[in-house]
């Protein structure tokens, strides 16, 4: 593919702080580190939910790393959002719930990342099987590729039962249809589909799942990112696979996903 078929234009009302955040945790997808669990972590004293984002306690504020609400997905999902907070409010009612600070650096809001734990699960995964809870990996720290294999496992289950969010229609996009996801340009959205071909060209790889480069959806990794990715030969293997892909939809000579982290892309299991 040209470097010129796929032009940058401006994506429509992005989140910025979750975009930044592909960006900024991308180069640590795949870092070993400790394992993703919280029962080694600090008891908390009488945590509260305040929003999906917002767990309180003692003074200090927190936010569940590696998950966002279902609206993120499917804005008309509030309902399914309120189910989520009241997951959360529950699952803080349990005795010893445990806390595993993943940064020391607040957010804007005074928020710090942490995995919550209680009775043998963490927070995050049992929303997530429930589908309830959208993955989102990143600001995990050291833990970040461990809990993004277990995050990513349990939205995978709830998927495959059609749990909570992902028994409604239409949440996986079809990397086919180019026409119907040019509707959703500056969301986040998951697609899936198979890779035609591939293209490595000096400053990015491309990921092409139709052959019309002009309006077809592609996927694309800047070099420097091409080694998190199994480096060129890697990507091309890709070639042939059906993948699931997540990120913000930007239109670029069509809709295309910048993939920054390795867990952008899966790839669908069976295939």
């Amino acid at each position: 593919m040209p470097e010129s078929a796929k032009r940058p234009s401006r994506r429509t009302a992005p989140s910025l702080y979750l975009a930044a955040a592909l960006l900024l945790f991308s180069r640590a997808c795949l870092a070993a580190g400790p394992s993703c669990t919280g029962e080694d972590g600090e008891l908390l004293a009488a945590p509260i939910a305040e929003d999906f984002r917002t767990v309180a306690a003692q003074e200090r504020r927190f936010v569940p790393a590696g998950i966002a609400p279902p609206s993120l997905l499917d804005p008309e999902a509030q309902d399914l959002d309120d189910m989520a907070l009241e997951a959360i409010s529950a699952f803080l009612a349990r005795a010893e719930i445990r806390l595993t600070l993943l940064s020391e650096k607040a957010d804007r809001y005074g928020r710090r990342p942490a995995l919550f734990f209680a009775q043998g699960r963490l927070l995050q995964e049992e929303l997530l099987e429930r589908g309830l809870a959208v993955a989102l990996p990143v600001d995990l720290g050291g833990r970040q590729e461990s809990c993004a294999r277990l995050f990513l496992a349990a939205e995978d289950r709830a998927r495959r039962a059609a749990r909570g969010l992902w028994a409604r229609p239409q949440i996986v996009l079809n990397a086919h249809a180019p026409d119907a996801l040019s509707s959703q340009y500056g969301r986040y959205v998951v697609v899936a589909g198979t890779i035609i071909s591939v293209g490595n060209r000096p400053t990015r790889t491309y990921l092409d799942f139709g052959r019309i480069w002009s309006r077809d959806f592609t996927a694309e990794i800047a070099a420097e990112r091409r080694d998190a990715f199994g480096g060129e030969a890697g990507i091309e293997r890709l070639a042939g696979r059906k993948v699931r892909l997540r990120g913000f939809l930007a239109e670029r000579s069509g809709p295309m996903l910048e993939l920054a982290a390795p867990w952008q892309l899966e790839i669908v299991p069976g295939d």
